[in-house]
C-alpha cells in the first residue's frame, strides 16, 4: 500500500511538473511574451547543455555545494550544542538569552556588507554568513525541543536509574529529535538563500555568480539555468536529508510516515482474538 501510494505521488508530480513545462513552452513561443525575457523551457535545457559540455556549470555547482555544505554543517552544529546547552542550564540562559535574541532578530543578509568588510570577498565571508543564518533556527528548535521534553519521559529515565550524560543521550535528544530535525530541514531553504546573497556580493564561482553575469550580458536562458540549478540542488539536499534520516532514525522515520491505517480488526481486544484459539 505504501509503495502504491508513493508511486502515486510520484506519477502527479511528474504529470504536475509536466504540465507546468509544457505551459511554459507554449506562453515562451504564443507571441504573447519576448521569447528574450522569457525563455522558453527547451531553450534554457540547451544552454545548461552547452554550459555543462565546457564544464562551467559544474564548477559553479561544486564551489557552491561546498560553500553551502560547510557553512549548514558548522551552523547546525553550533546551533544544536548551544541550543541544547542553553535548555539544560538556566545559567547560560539567564547570561546570553537576551545577546542571542538581539542577534536573532537582524537579518541575516544585513551582515552581508558586514562580512565582505570584516572577511574579503573570499571564501571565509560566504561561509560565516551561511553558518550565521543557519545558526538561530536550529538554535530555536534545539532550545525549545529540550526544554519542552515530557517529564513523563524524564521520570521514566530516572526510574530506570539514569541521570546526568545518560538522561541528555538517552531520553532527552531523542525526546526533542523531532524540534531539532526540524529546525536543520527549514535551515537547509535558509543556507540556500544565504549562498546565493554571499555569491551575488562577490564570487569568481558559484551559481550565484553564473546568475550576476547573465544578467549583466543580458542572458536571460543563462539566468534560468541559474535559478533552475539552485531549485534541484534544494530539492536533492532535502530528499537527502528526509533519506538520511531515515536511516539514522528509523524510529522516527516510522513515526514521522505514521504507518499503514489501523484496520477495525486490528483494534480488537486481544482477549477477543484468543476465544477461538484452542484450548480457550
Amino acid at each position: 500500500m505504501a509503495k502504491a501510494f508513493f508511486s502515486r505521488s510520484a506519477a502527479l508530480g511528474l504529470a504536475g511538473t509536466g504540465g507546468f513545462l509544457i505551459a511554459w513552452e507554449a506562453l515562451s513561443r504564443s507571441g504573447l511574451v519576448s521569447p528574450v525575457m522569457l525563455p522558453a523551457p527547451s531553450v534554457v535545457l540547451r544552454s545548461g547543455a552547452a554550459l555543462a559540455e565546457t564544464g562551467e556549470l559544474g564548477a559553479h555547482l561544486a564551489a557552491s555545494l561546498w560553500r553551502a555544505a560547510l557553512g549548514f554543517a558548522i551552523g547546525a552544529t553550533l546551533g544544536v550544542a548551544s541550543g541544547v546547552a542553553f535548555a539544560r542550564s538556566d545559567l547560560l540562559y539567564g547570561l546570553f538569552n537576551p545577546l542571542v535574541q538581539v542577534f536573532r532578530a537582524i537579518p541575516s543578509l544585513a551582515f552581508v556588507p558586514l562580512a565582505i568588510f570584516w572577511f574579503g570577498i573570499g571564501e571565509t565571508s560566504k561561509i560565516f554568513l551561511i553558518a550565521w543564518g543557519v545558526f538561530f533556527p536550529v538554535w530555536v528548535n534545539a532550545f525549545i525541543g529540550v526544554r519542552d521534553v515530557s517529564q513523563l519521559f524524564v521520570r521514566a529515565g530516572e526510574s530506570l536509574g539514569a541521570s546526568g550524560w545518560r538522561m541528555l543521550i538517552f531520553v532527552v535528544l531523542p525526546a526533542a529529535l523531532p524540534m531539532i530535525l526540524a529546525g536543520l530541514r527549514v535551515s537547509l531553504s535558509i543556507a540556500m538563500v544565504l549562498l546565493v546573497a554571499a555569491e551575488l556580493a562577490g564570487a569568481l564561482h558559484g551559481v550565484g555568480y553564473l546568475i550576476q553575469v547573465s544578467q549583466q550580458v543580458f542572458r536571460v536562458d543563462l539566468m534560468f539555468v541559474g535559478l533552475a540549478a539552485l531549485g534541484l540542488m534544494g530539492f536533492a539536499a532535502d530528499l537527502v536529508f528526509e533519506r538520511a534520516v531515515r536511516l539514522l532514525f528509523p524510529w522516527y522515520a516510522a513515526r514521522e510516515t505514521g504507518g499503514r491505517p489501523a484496520r477495525a480488526d486490528d483494534r480488537r481486544p486481544m482477549t477477543s482474538s484468543l476465544r477461538g484459539a484452542p484450548g480457550a
